[in-house]
């Protein structure tokens, strides 16, 4: 069994108050205050996030990871598993892995749009080269990028936009960074 947080609450709520702070300023990356041993097939950015948002409520779609890494997650967090990210309440992608069909993710409803996935998905790092984006949490438009993500990513970000107040979010994650990417925000590429 690998450990985890060495402080599991306190550093849990500085990870989920940093999460927070990314989604309400959107594409522009926080770091994260501590960080966890890494499991195998994971970042330690994305191994805080799973310890911090994940609980026995949630289910969670997982890429093939070692088994003793899968053991520990569920361990640490009680959370569930699912072989079909269109049941996953978070999506794990890592390295260079295809975006699933943003489409048939759970996009929540009129009444609970809250009811949907958040993909977590680990880049390589981050720039200002790809993308410019606006819309709620933006003061003005920022410039933001980030190398390593699945291919068509920002076209298909833009499909899923098209639903608001519908959707999917995600949060972007590299070695020590975490940005985050509402459905609300408006990407124009280029």
């Amino acid at each position: 069994m690998h450990s985890a947080f060495v402080h599991p609450v306190d550093q849990a709520q500085q990870t989920f108050r940093v999460v927070l702070s990314a989604m309400a300023e959107p594409l522009l990356p926080q770091a994260l205050p501590t960080l966890p041993p890494a499991l195998p097939g994971l970042k330690a950015t994305t191994t805080a996030l799973l310890y911090t948002l994940a609980d026995q409520d949630v289910r969670v779609w997982l890429p093939a990871l070692p088994d003793d890494t899968v053991a520990s997650l569920r361990f640490h967090t009680g959370m569930r598993l699912t072989d079909l990210p269109e049941e996953a309440d978070f999506i794990v992608l890592t390295g260079n892995m295809p975006l699933p069909d943003l489409m048939s993710l759970k996009a929540g409803s009129a009444e609970y749009p809250d009811r949907s996935a958040t993909l977590l998905i680990e880049v390589d790092g981050f720039s200002a080269e790809q993308v410019e984006g606006s819309g709620p949490g933006f003061t003005a438009p920022r410039r933001f990028g980030a190398a390593g993500l699945p291919s068509g990513f920002w076209a298909e970000w833009q499909r899923n936009h098209a639903r608001f107040p519908l959707g999917v979010d995600a949060v972007l994650i590299s070695d020590t960074h975490v940005a985050g990417l509402p459905r609300s925000v408006r990407i124009r590429e280029g």
